[in-house]
């Protein structure tokens, strides 16, 4: 069990075991977690030495490995999970409804809209609080969450804790602030826009490579594959840099002959295996064969025009966004709204349709080899879960733990970012099974189960 005293410090009642004589006592855990910003407000200790807790903010919090003679559990951290992290709505959607209702509100009751607004913001707030989880409890059939307005989650299945770790790559400082960061088998960060490293993450000391950036102009966007990096700069034209396993940083960049395209300016590249895609300032699609300046034939690779998704007038694309082996191509537009290319494959590598996907606005995604992640325009990170061959849109939106201002993703769905305040972070995940996985074990994200509302 566990309880909370006002000197901001929880202690935990730890029963009496066969190693230890003494009885059960109390030992004191510090409740404020300076680290990660997190004030604990409700604290259980369950099976298996796993403590549960609650912050001021409603969010879940775990630790494992907690016994009598490792009160501070296994980690120095927490694990975060979500609650509410499934997304079932359409945030500009809800935000135009709300517009439209305080307007009409204010007209029918002659009241200015910004008295109308306030209300409305404090009735929210107020209903906000009273759904946030109070209390948390575990036993061996699961988690048990209660709200303000009685409301009880139950997690009887697997769950997947969360932690951001922070990283400072050797030779610089933590005080160094990076701008973005893309991903082909290694991370590739570039702080201030100034500076390029490449980061091999295979290296545990993470001892980064200065790369010379193209002379005389000025990046906008990477995007990094296997054997190539592309840069695109301010003027909308493209500089490639060749890598290899011998040299994994690249000798020099080249910049492609765009001349096909006529007056046509890149906005958004994006690599994948073997091809690469475009979009120009008028939202039109460009698909070229090979990553590298010319073919094995000496010839320069054509450009081929597909036609992008019909949208209102005004609308258009503006990125694009190429998984590492060539089977998902995704899109933004000038909305937030979230496009995927149906029909890709070996025998048609442009697709056939384009598919709008609901449920969110984003301001930037990042393809993984089976799936997609996408960072809110408000920084939250979400990732798309169903996506098959059969059904590449997937099949819903489910919340991730923490808030970036940029997002990279390996191949293998490992999980990079830009900190809010500048810095560089690592997603870290920790599998809390309820049965014992099958072998071999499925990737953490998608072990865990869904919660019950009881």
């Amino acid at each position: 069990m566990g309880g909370a005293s006002q000197f901001s410090r929880t202690s935990l009642l730890l029963p009496q075991t066969p190693s230890t004589a003494a009885p059960n006592y109390w030992l004191p855990v510090p409740l404020y977690c300076e680290a990660q910003g997190v004030q604990l407000m409700c604290v259980s200790l369950g099976p298996s030495g796993v403590v549960w807790a609650l912050d001021a903010s409603g969010a879940l919090w775990f630790r494992t490995g907690v016994s009598p003679a490792s009160p501070q559990g296994e980690d120095h951290h927490w694990w975060q999970i979500s609650i509410t992290d499934y997304v079932v709505f359409d945030q500009g959607s809800l935000f135009q409804t709300l517009l439209q209702a305080t307007h009409s509100v204010a007209t029918v009751t002659r009241t200015p809209v910004e008295r109308v607004a306030e209300c409305l913001r404090v009735a929210f707030l107020s209903q906000q609080a009273q759904c946030q989880p109070s209390l948390v409890s575990a036993n061996p059939s699961g988690v048990w969450i209660a709200s303000g307005r009685n409301h009880l989650h139950v997690a009887r299945g697997n769950l997947v804790g969360t932690f951001w770790q922070n990283v400072v790559p050797r030779g610089t400082v933590s005080s160094t602030r990076w701008t973005f960061i893309t991903t082909s088998v290694l991370p590739l960060t570039d702080p201030s826009r100034k500076d390029l490293f490449c980061i091999w993450d295979q290296d545990g000391e993470l001892r980064p490579s200065s790369v010379t950036l193209p002379p005389e102009v000025e990046l906008s966007q990477l995007s990094a594959c296997g054997d190539a990096l592309w840069g695109l700069d301010t003027h909308g034209y493209v500089h490639i840099r060749t890598l290899s396993p011998t040299c994994p940083i690249g000798m020099h960049w080249a910049r492609l002959d765009l001349s096909q395209l006529g007056g046509a300016r890149l906005v958004s590249v994006s690599c994948g295996g073997q091809n690469v895609w475009a979009v120009d300032t008028q939202g039109m699609v460009y698909f070229r064969v090979g990553t590298q300046p010319l073919n094995p034939s000496m010839m320069l690779p054509a450009w081929i025009c597909i036609e992008p998704p019909v949208q209102p007038v005004g609308v258009q694309l503006v990125s694009i966004h190429s998984g590492p082996n060539d089977r998902q191509l995704w899109a933004l537009d000038n909305r937030g709204s979230v496009h995927v290319r149906t029909g890709l494959n070996e025998e048609m590598p442009v697709g056939t349709d384009w598919e709008q996907v609901p449920g969110l606005a984003a301001s930037q995604l990042v393809l993984s080899v089976r799936t997609v992640w996408v960072r809110c325009p408000n920084g939250e990170i979400a990732r798309r879960y169903g996506n098959t061959a059969r059904n590449p849109a997937g099949d819903y939106w489910k919340r991730i733990p923490g808030m970036s201002h940029w997002l990279a993703v390996t191949p293998d769905d490992a999980l990079w970012a830009v900190t809010v305040s500048g810095g560089l972070s690592h997603r870290l995940t920790k599998p809390l099974p309820h049965n014992p996985p099958a072998d071999p074990a499925p990737p953490a994200d998608d072990l865990e189960d869904e919660w019950e509302v009881i």
